[in-house]
């Protein structure tokens, strides 16, 4: 052991730190090297009326182990806490049962009802608990282990500030060394070290009854921290004083842009504020949590009301945002542009006038609501499905399926191969294959091309299209078009599609994709339906 260690340099800078590390506050840590190197770290929660005695001498109050809550006296008087403003935070406890022992430490319960936390755990002796906030982010709070418990500081100090009480940290550290201190060239030492918020004894002295040990270094105290007396609400909860993010809503006889913020308030009830159409990529990133369609960004957590049905921007009015979490607000924010030019007709029917719409303006929007339509209406005209259901798993395909926001070709090989995916693997060839004369070879376009001409009918452009879109699927796996193969490059030049642009290339392909769905229900449903050209 070195002399420092030996003189508790590491436990003196903890102190120092009031058992804070990067927004971490050390409540709990037992640690014994054997006899010689021992230490405890403990806690407790002080009342008002009792923090000035209490900050008088290194008393704990508090034992580990025997927190007293509850007690009973003897004269059968029963007390919820054994020592009048004391208050334990943790509780130690061991179980002895007929085959085997357990011990592991509780946090309060009421702490952890203050802010709703959510447990998770390996077993008693290794668990997490955690806030989760409004968007459903798990924030870890509170880390449990068998030799040390750690909790936000943030967290706990709006929880003492709420309920007005102190934080008391209680500390025991004790060093052995077998060299005598005037061999380390050390000097008694028994010193008492007190401020406002801490009260510790530091000694230093010689030990000669325990062998083969000469030498001991100990420290024992507390220190304290505050509740913040300016804190009335807690910031978690504190609805009033709720962050709007500002956005641009016009501009000033200067030309410069004028911003405001989304807070619900007299004036603003159609105010609009627009949006690039990649502030949605977030959403059809994740369908699992998001769901998009014409006139809703939609999760678990918000429902904000959009026109998606613009091509080039995404319009909202200004005072939806404010029913987003001013996290989720700042992700818009990012996005947001000059004010362009009103709302879709879609939008305006429907949100305006009450008046709901056939279907989304959008080519995307568009496509998948008919093919869901048609879809319908196929099974309810003649029993069976024309595109067989995604599974559950591969739902997501469809819901997150959109027009690329930017000319990405990542973006564009996923999805078109989502579009591939939907109108050609989907293709219920089971069902096809009823009614038609099969040649060996002949797959699922071939399949359907037969379905077509046993009507009486010829579609060689629409073939075409699908096969070509197949032919183009070798790229969209690989995500390059560099090495692409004769198939491959037959699609490319069929699509002209070129490095700048894919987004007009992936609206070409939605367009043909509608107009295959308009020309198969012409064909093979009898009532006839909107149809939409591009």
């Amino acid at each position: 052991m070195t002399i420092e260690s030996f003189l508790l340099k590491d436990k003196l800078n903890l102190i120092e730190s009031s058992f804070t590390d990067e927004g971490w506050l050390t409540i709990y840590e037992s640690a014994k090297s054997g006899i010689e190197d021992q230490s405890l770290v403990y806690c407790c929660l002080v009342d008002s009326k009792r923090i000035i005695t209490y900050r008088k001498d290194n008393d704990w109050v508090i034992q580990y182990g025997s927190e007293g809550k509850p007690t009973i006296w003897g004269d059968g008087g029963y007390q919820t806490n054994a020592d009048e403003g004391i208050e334990p935070f943790l509780f130690a406890k061991s179980f002895n049962y007929s085959d085997g022992h357990e011990s592991y430490i509780d946090i309060t319960e009421e702490f952890v009802l203050y802010f709703k936390l959510y447990e998770r755990a390996e077993n008693k002796q290794y668990r997490n608990y955690y806030f989760i906030d409004e968007l459903g982010e798990m924030i870890e709070v509170i880390k449990v282990e068998p030799s040390k418990i750690k909790i936000r500081l943030k967290y706990l100090k709006e929880y003492i500030s709420i309920r007005k009480i102190y934080f008391s940290i209680c500390f025991d550290f004790m060093r052995l060394s077998k060299q005598s201190l005037e061999e380390m060239k050390i000097n008694i030492q028994e010193k008492e070290h007190s401020g406002e918020n801490y009260f510790y004894n530091y000694s230093i002295r010689h030990l000669d009854f325990i062998e083969p040990w000469r030498s001991q270094s100990f420290i024992h105290g507390k220190i304290i921290i505050n509740p913040d007396e300016t804190m009335n609400k807690g910031y978690l909860f504190d609805y009033e004083n709720q962050e709007y993010a500002a956005f641009i809503t016009g501009f000033d006889k200067e030309g410069n842009e004028i911003l405001q913020n989304c807070k619900k308030e007299k004036g603003k009830d159609f105010t609009l504020t627009y949006f690039k159409r990649e502030v949605l990529d977030k959403y059809y990133n994740e369908p699992n949590k998001y769901e998009v369609d014409g006139w809703h960004v939609k999760s678990k957590f918000f429902i904000l009301n959009i026109d998606n049905n613009v091509e080039s921007y995404i319009p909202v009015f200004l005072d939806e945002l404010s029913m987003l979490p001013y996290k989720e607000q700042l992700h818009w924010k990012q996005y947001n542009i000059s004010p362009r030019k009103g709302i879709s007709h879609s939008y305006y029917k429907t949100m305006i006038e009450g008046e709901w719409v056939n279907h989304p303006e959008t080519v995307d929007l568009f496509f998948k609501y008919k093919y869901e339509h048609i879809n319908k209406k196929w099974e309810h005209q003649y029993g069976w499905k024309l595109f067989r259901p995604l599974s559950e798993e591969e739902y997501h395909i469809f819901t997150s399926l959109h027009l690329p926001s930017s000319n990405n070709v990542k973006s564009f090989c996923e999805q078109m191969l989502s579009i591939t995916k939907i109108m050609i693997d989907r293709l219920n060839e089971e069902e096809i294959s009823k009614h038609i004369t099969l040649e060996p070879n002949d797959r699922g376009i071939s399949k359907l091309n037969k379905f077509i001409m046993s009507k009486r009918s010829e579609l060689p452009e629409l073939i075409l299209f699908l096969r070509q879109l197949w032919n183009l699927r070798s790229g969209l796996l690989s995500h390059s078009f560099s090495n692409a193969n004769k198939s491959c490059l037959s699609a490319i030049e069929y699509f002209g599609l070129t490095k700048t642009n894919y987004v007009e290339t992936a609206k070409t392909i939605f367009v043909k994709s509608i107009h295959t769905l308009n020309s198969l229900e012409k064909i093979f449903l009898n009532s006839e339906m909107e149809s939409k050209d591009e």
